[in-house]
């Protein structure tokens, strides 16, 4: 067994007194860090400015924004969807239509189940009749002055997905 040698001898006294040192510096920085203090309050922050208003040449002159969806189109109805028409067509009137343009009989207890709903000048209805597939129509024009454009059970025609406002297409599902 070997005789035990102090730590002091083992080391160089100079290794010994940096340890010493450095051991002595982290522990003097551990302790409270400022600022934590229960009654200090934070600084208070001020706003953000407003951002600036352009003003000067160019800025007085701007075009106002295009229309946005639902604005109305030319026929107080908008273009992009299709909205009830408020009883301008009424449903009497579009099997009136339909009656005339030889469609459906006067004996035919027709009903309509959807709609009418408007786009633009352009309208869009289902009519139930019994017995028979549900029909679709499209027409066009002033709630007392409407044109057909296509009835039947599929009215996606070329006329309706080209020149149809796109509220009646949506709503045809073309």
């Amino acid at each position: 067994m070997r005789p035990s040698v102090p730590l002091g001898r083992l080391l160089p006294a100079g290794v010994l007194a940096a340890g010493l040192l450095v051991t002595g510096l982290l522990l003097a920085g551990c302790g409270e860090p400022p600022g934590l203090d229960d009654d200090a309050q934070p600084p208070p922050t001020a706003p953000p400015p407003p951002p600036p208003t352009p003003t000067g040449p160019g800025w007085d002159d701007l075009t106002p924004p295009p229309e946005l969806p639902g604005s109305p189109g030319d026929g107080g109805f908008p273009d992009e969807i299709a909205l009830g028409c408020d009883g301008r067509p009424g449903p009497a009137a579009l099997i009136e239509l339909l009656q005339a343009e030889g469609l459906l009989a006067a004996s035919d207890d027709a009903e309509v189940v959807e709609g009418p709903f408007c786009s633009g000048t352009w309208q869009y209805a289902v009519i139930a009749v019994p017995d028979r597939d549900p029909l679709q129509v499209v027409t066009q024009g002033e709630p007392d002055a409407l044109e057909l454009v296509t009835a039947g059970t599929d009215v996606c025609t070329v006329e309706v997905r080209i020149q149809a406002p796109a509220g009646i297409a949506g709503a045809a599902a073309c």
